[in-house]
């Protein structure tokens, strides 16, 4: 610290030596990697008079200079965290001095946590890292790192185990710098222990496409990277539990993680019978190795989500965890990951994983809709009975291989296989608010689903004398293959009287899809390094075969064998992106402005032909478009940041917008798409400001975001005896708005720390009834608070208070305007009252208004009990209560356009269980460092 203060005061002299003469230039590295080191002080005294000190800093390349240095002795003294620092002393000519290179050797000793009069330094910044002391903040014995993050200043994990940092989510977590099962956070932090971590990292870092691509497009993501203690490496660690309860309720997994050097190996397991869908958050990051999203993301890089409730982790969208069960589930999984770096400097790194997963589901399902329908309002009631299995196999390699200094290659691949088998039995009624009640039935749907997806890429980096080429190649092929039976009575009500409508068909869909793409960029410096430019060239080719059969029962023979003409066709789709992009960085101290352009050609060449071979249309389209970007960013020297971004973009529809054939599966919701749909243009435009002061720990951030389009994809909507008739349509206007700005800080009092915030999102969009214009405006405007106490391990208190009031408006003359509150509070305690004993408890409640009948909750779900530690806390004896209250309820509401959904689910309630859970500790030590190219800034 010392160090870094005289930097700070050198740099503000004023002070110049009596005469300009020479200069002194050198570059400083990292002993064992050779790359670059920045921000490295280098402190110049002379000799004659040690009062005379200049300071200068490295900049990205390591390189350092002094100008104007008048003849003479010095010593001069070269020092960076984590390094031994190095003195010697300099003799300055007229001519000047080229010191060299200057290699730097880590000390292992500083990388450890620094205890100061026995309080730890609480946080750190350096560039685009804001890095916390994991030890400075107190967990309970057996805590998760969730438990560790959500103390953290400016970090907020919601109910679903997102994570949000000064108002960014966190979209990818590392361990140690490498990836862990993939991109996705929360597989860590719900299943690694927070006692093995020593630092948390939160990082601005650049976006993966953008690294892939080597184009700063000015974007940033939330990059969380926890580093393991020296003395937890080249050991094991994690959890093995135990319970069994009341009502037959049982839960056991296994999380054992070994780290080494080069090596991470990690084991998880689970199988329960208490609705955990999946694994918890913190087991799934400490398998994957922090990056969900290489192991579990869909194959290519699609998109996924993840959904936590009551600690569980459950991915959408990734082929593995794709689980439609609900109610009542018993789950079995499990999983191996490998990663090993072989030769010097990391040369060869190989990371291998494979995971499977089973689950059995019986739901119950309640739900009441509200539809626009010009002038009046379709209310539908349904109740469903579900059985659900789900079983999943996912595959992982990924190579990396650095024949030299210059160039990196890479290879990965995935693939996945997926089954699963719905079984669903409904009733339902539908009601015209003014014309009465228009129809009831019941539909019973069987459906078998298989979907194995394979991806590959490669890509090469070449790094030259200026500038850097980047090549990269990818591919991927997908099959959704789905079988249905699907029988239904539906009886219509006109006019005093009845018409029964009896469906009993069997159905096929095979959809097939292979893309490819190659992309060429090349990155250099103009002038003086300040300045940079980039040109690329990106080429995407994409094919869809997509076809649906779909047959009646014939009782004459007992078979299904005569074709639907409306629910069967084949659909040829073939789409190509090619786009050159050009742009320009200009870096500066404390700002960086990236400006581009990309010129694009997108192509669309569709067929379809009906049931009988015959051509129903053809589509031929191209566009051309610019699509310009923008961003600026600031960072100042006392912690403030800055960022402004704006970028256009060109999307084609979906295979599924633009098959021109109906799904029937839902008798009251029938969906068909549209082959003349065009290619939505957006833009969208993004501002985010922080500040953070290390010293107290204060924090205040401010967030807005817009997305205005142009031909979006809304519904057109036709009403016909209780039942929709769906087709997807092109809107202009469609936007939304994300605003919100939080702050925090701790208290006089000891261990008390206060957070609030304030959250606005504004939502515009245009749909068809009928074909009337329907446009619906959403308002979710809310404040939230929390407090967290800690004294040491002895207490621990927490409380959060979120309210959000809601409100959706339609056009149509007879729509209702909806208005409702949700309420989301909790409070927790956690005392050891005696040593190695502990009581603790939870409780939270959740409650809505304004919602439909029967939808509206005021719930309050109190989980406590106690723990008993022994040997050395190792082991964990536990009693606790779930829903101790008896009111847990699963209830939610969804809002699609001119649609309002509230859902009940039947769930597990009251239960009482006894838990044995060994903390797996056996550590060894490690005073290496892991390789410096598995970073992720």
């Amino acid at each position: 610290m010392k160090n870094y203060l005289l930097i700070i005061l050198c740099l503000l002299s004023t002070k110049v030596f009596a005469q300009d003469r020479a200069a002194l230039i050198g570059k400083v590295v990292d002993d064992k990697t050779n790359m670059p080191l920045e921000y490295v002080g280098i402190i110049l005294t002379h000799k004659s008079d040690s009062a005379k000190k200049i300071g200068v800093v490295t900049n990205k390349a390591g390189e350092f200079s002094f100008n104007n240095i008048v003849d003479g002795n010095y010593l001069i003294r070269i020092s960076a965290m984590g390094y031994f620092a190095i003195s010697k002393s300099v003799t300055v000519l007229s001519k000047g001095v080229d010191l060299g290179t200057i290699k730097l050797k880590e000390d292992a000793i500083a990388l450890k946590d620094v205890s100061v009069a026995g309080k730890y330094a609480t946080a750190t910044i350096k560039k685009d890292t804001v890095e916390f002391n994991a030890d400075a903040y107190k967990t309970q014995p057996n805590a998760a790192v969730e438990d560790l993050l959500k103390k953290l200043p400016g970090v907020t994990i919601d109910k679903d185990g997102s994570i949000m940092v000064q108002g960014q989510k966190v979209t990818r977590l590392t361990v140690d710098g490498k990836d862990f099962f993939g991109t996705d956070p929360k597989t860590a932090t719900k299943n690694l222990p927070a006692d093995v971590i020593a630092k948390v990292q939160l990082i601005d870092s650049k976006t993966l496409e953008a690294k892939a691509t080597g184009i700063d497009d000015g974007q940033r993501e939330k990059v969380l990277n926890l580093t393991i203690k020296e003395d937890k490496k080249n050991g094991w660690f994690g959890n093995a539990n135990l319970f069994g309860g009341t009502t037959a309720r049982y839960n056991s997994y296994l999380s054992a993680n070994h780290f080494t050097k080069k090596m991470q190996f990690a084991i998880l397991g689970m199988s329960n019978n208490v609705s955990n869908a999946s694994f918890q958050y913190e087991d799934l990051s400490s398998f994957t190795g922090g990056n969900l999203g290489n192991i579990f993301a869909p194959p290519g890089g699609g998109g996924f989500s993840i959904n936590v409730n009551n600690g569980r982790t459950t991915i959408g969208g990734s082929g593995v965890f794709d689980n439609s069960a609900m109610g009542e589930v018993t789950t079995h999984s499990g999983g191996v990951n490998f990663s090993n770096s072989w030769g010097a400097k990391d040369k060869l790194t190989l990371s291998s994983s494979y995971f499977t997963y089973f689950s059995e589901g019986l739901g119950t399902r309640f739900s009441n809709v509200q539809d626009i329908n010009e002038d009046d309002v379709l209310r539908t009631n349904e109740i469903s009975n579900r059985n659900s299995d789900n079983q999943a196999h996912r595959f992982n390699f990924k190579v990396e291989y650095h024949p030299d200094s210059l160039t990196d290659l890479l290879f990965r691949s995935n693939a996945i296989l997926n089954y699963t088998t719905n079984i669903n039995s409904r009733d339902f009624n539908t009601t015209m608010d003014l014309a009465g009640k228009t129809n009831d039935g019941k539909q019973f749907l069987d459906q078998r689903n298989s979907t194995p997806a394979f991806f590959g890429e490669l890509s090469a980096t070449r790094r030259l004398k200026k500038g850097s080429v980047i090549i990269g190649l990818n591919g991927n092929q997908n099959t959704f293959n789905s079988n249905w039976l699907n029988q239904s009575i539906i009886n219509n009500y006109r006019a005093g009287g009845v018409d029964i409508t009896d469906l009993n068909q069997q159905a096929a869909q095979e959809n097939r899809s292979r893309s490819t793409s190659v992309a060429i960029n090349y990155i250099r410096p103009i002038i003086d390094k300040k300045l940079n430019g980039n040109i690329a060239y990106i080429r995407n080719d994409g094919k869809v075969n997509a076809q649906q059969s779909t047959l009646s029962y014939n009782p004459l023979n007992n078979t299904y064998d005569t074709v639907v003409p409306d629910l069967s066709n084949l659909l040829d789709n073939r789409t190509w992106t090619q786009t050159a992009r050009i742009g320009l960085i200009y870096n500066r101290t404390q700002w960086t402005y990236n400006l581009g352009f990309g010129f694009q050609e997108t192509g669309l060449d569709a067929s379809a032909f009906n049931s009988f071979g015959a051509n129903i249309n053809n589509i031929e389209r191209k566009y051309y478009n610019i699509l310009p970007r923008f961003s600026l960013n600031f960072r100042s020297a006392t912690n403030q940041t800055l960022q402004v971004n704006y970028n256009a973009n060109v999307n084609l529809p979906s295979v599924n917008d633009l098959q021109p054939v109906q799904n029937n599966t839902n008798p009251l919701y029938r969906r068909e798409g549209n082959p003349d749909l065009d290619a939505r243009k957006s833009h969208r435009l993004s501002v985010n400001f922080n500040t953070f002061s290390p010293d107290n720990n204060k924090y205040w951030n401010g967030y807005f975001l817009i997305n205005y389009s142009l031909d979006d994809v809304g519904n057109s909507i036709v009403y016909r005896d209780g039942i929709q008739f769906v087709q997807p349509v092109n809107v202009d206007g469609n936007y939304y708005i994300n605003t919100g700005t939080n702050f925090g800080q701790p208290t006089k009092i000891k261990g008390l720390r206060t957070g609030y915030g304030i959250n606005l999102f504004i939502s515009h969009g245009t749909s068809f009834i009928n074909n009337e214009k329907n446009v619906t405006n959403r308002y979710n405007f809310g404040p939230n608070a929390n407090l967290s106490y800690d004294i040491d391990d002895k207490i621990n208190a927490g409380f959060y208070i979120s309210v959000q009031y809601s409100r959706v408006n339609n056009s149509q003359p007879g729509a209702i305007d909806n208005k409702y509150f949700n309420f989301s509070n909790s409070a927790s305690l956690s005392y050891e009252f005696i040593k190695n004993t502990r009581i603790s408890g939870e409780l939270q409640h959740n409650g809505t208004a304004g919602r439909a009948d029967g939808f509206n909750n005021n719930v309050f779900l109190l989980n406590a009990g106690f723990e008993q530690y022994f040997m050395d806390r190792r082991i964990t004896l536990a009693l606790k209560g779930f829903d101790i209250l008896n009111q847990n309820t699963n209830i939610d509401r969804t809002i699609n356009g001119s649609r309002i959904e509230d859902i009940r689910f039947n769930t597990i309630t009251r239960y009482f269980y006894l838990s044995l859970n060994y903390k797996i500790s056996k550590a060894g030590s490690s005073k290496e460092r892991s390789n410096p190219r598995s970073t992720v800034n």
